[in-house]
């Protein structure tokens, strides 16, 4: 007997993700691609790939009980325990099955590691019934376990969010995540012929809040639909479509767009200036020389005019080539790099790769840009500061150090800019955080500040 198809795709999607640091989502469309599974092993070696780097903490801590030398066992090896011990205490399989899958698995990868294989699973099955070995209702640690997230994160949650609260948000985390698409407007003339192409190939497109923004029910067929190869719509989440409307972009403004990476928020932006009648003049800069050619090809291929790209360190934006002087932009949009705690559910290996520390480190390179890139913006211009994160420290706490350290700026209320059906999203301060749900947006966290 040998380990299924499903489960041998599924370990090795997670020890290349494990060895080369990478996104699961990219290794296991490679692997799907070159396996050639039918539809029902490609979804469950889906759901086993993804719930296993998703949930690779817990799954430690849950083997190492009963293993009598943890750090002593191969890394391969260790990855087809990982897999077996999904199937135990997340997907519910069958014990006799998961266990003797999970050996056979471990004997693919070494011979000798079928023993060991049988002892630790066979305990383990014994133990899962009563999984996750506490009430996740009053105990963090237990809700932590039951969704496959470090304590520290879920704890964090707790503090910041409320014990209710943070119950939902790493229950959503674990949720499929909805796709998305932005309408191009560059390419396409209107939603209605835009939605007709997406039905007539499958995508189930629905209309969304966001003006543009449509929701696609069929997100296999969505992404490989004609208008998503030729540009006529682009991936993009819900609140991430917001947050560009909220510069509240104008025909003829001079706009900047910081962190831009590959550029949808730049395409986004020029997108609502030509809603309003026109283009305005955008200047799009990244760090990272690379990102900047890919950009400046995408816009391209995108269709979209007007925009100029530049690379340098926006934490010194006036030392950038080519960048306006100070005092002199409308808005500019800091898209700052965060711990992308708002969208794990699209990211699985994240939660176990963030570190408590990392998000004090984000938080201050936030502010940084924030600190720098107002010095652009002209009086009664805006300097909109957003991330895809949900913490205090990354958010509300940036905003509130920089209006401490400058009497230029003050919160400008973004309320009449949200669509009704999201005011709850709007908090006390007249900033903007979303909350991952079921069928709804992501994370994403947007304050506008208006320079007096």
């Amino acid at each position: 007997m040998s380990a299924s198809a499903a489960r041998k795709l599924a370990h090795t999607v997670v020890t290349k993700v494990r060895e080369r640091k990478g996104y699961s989502h990219e290794i296991l469309d490679h692997q799907l691609t070159e396996a050639r599974l039918d539809a029902r092993d490609a979804a469950f070696a889906t759901r086993l790939a993804y719930g296993t780097v998703q949930t690779q903490g817990v799954l430690d801590e849950a083997l190492d009980r009963f293993l009598a030398h943890p750090n002593r066992v191969e890394p391969k090896v260790r990855d087809a325990l990982q897999v077996a011990a999904y199937e135990l205490l997340f997907a519910r399989t069958p014990a006799r099955a998961a266990v003797s899958e999970g050996v056979e698995l471990a004997r693919s990868v070494r011979a000798q590691a079928a023993g060991l294989a049988n002892a630790v699973l066979r305990k383990l099955a014994e133990e899962a019934p009563s999984f996750p070995w506490g009430d996740p209702s009053t105990d963090p640690a237990a809700l932590a376990r039951l969704y496959g997230h470090p304590e520290w994160l879920a704890a964090l949650f707790i503090a910041e969010l409320g014990f209710d609260c943070a119950s939902e948000l790493v229950a959503a985390n674990n949720e499929p995540a909805p796709l998305y698409l932005a309408r191009n407007p560059f390419t396409t003339a209107g939603d209605t012929a835009l939605i007709a192409e997406l039905t007539a190939e499958g995508a189930e497109p629905q209309t969304c809040v966001v003006p543009g923004c449509i929701h696609a029910l069929n997100p296999a067929c969505a992404v490989a639909s004609r208008a998503v190869a030729e540009g006529r719509a682009v991936v993009a989440d819900a609140a991430a479509q917001l947050v560009p409307r909220l510069l509240r972009p104008r025909p003829g403004d001079l706009l900047v767009d910081v962190a831009a990476g590959r550029g949808t928020k730049t395409l986004l932006i020029q997108a609502a200036a030509l809603g309003e009648g026109g283009l305005a003049s955008v200047v799009s800069v990244d760090i990272h020389g690379f990102k900047t050619t890919i950009r400046a090809e995408r816009l391209t291929d995108l269709a979209v005019d007007g925009v100029t790209s530049l690379t340098g360190d926006a934490t010194d934006p006036l030392a950038i080539e080519g960048m306006p002087p100070a005092g002199t932009v409308d808005a500019v949009l800091v898209d700052a790099p965060c711990s992308g705690l708002g969208t794990l559910r699209r990211h699985p290996e994240q939660r176990w790769r963030m570190r408590p520390d990392d998000i004090d480190a984000l938080a201050a390179l936030g502010s940084r840009l924030l600190e720098a890139s107002a010095l652009l913006v002209r009086p009664g211009g805006f300097v909109v500061y957003s991330t895809c994160t949900v913490t205090r420290r990354e958010n509300q706490d940036v905003i509130a150090g920089f209006l401490e350290g400058t009497g230029a700026f003050s919160i400008d209320d973004v309320r009449n800019d949200v669509p009704a059906a999201w005011q709850h999203f709007v908090t006390p301060e007249g900033a903007f955080q979303s909350l991952p749900a079921p069928d709804g947006p992501d994370g994403h966290f947007a304050a506008r500040l208006i320079r007096g």
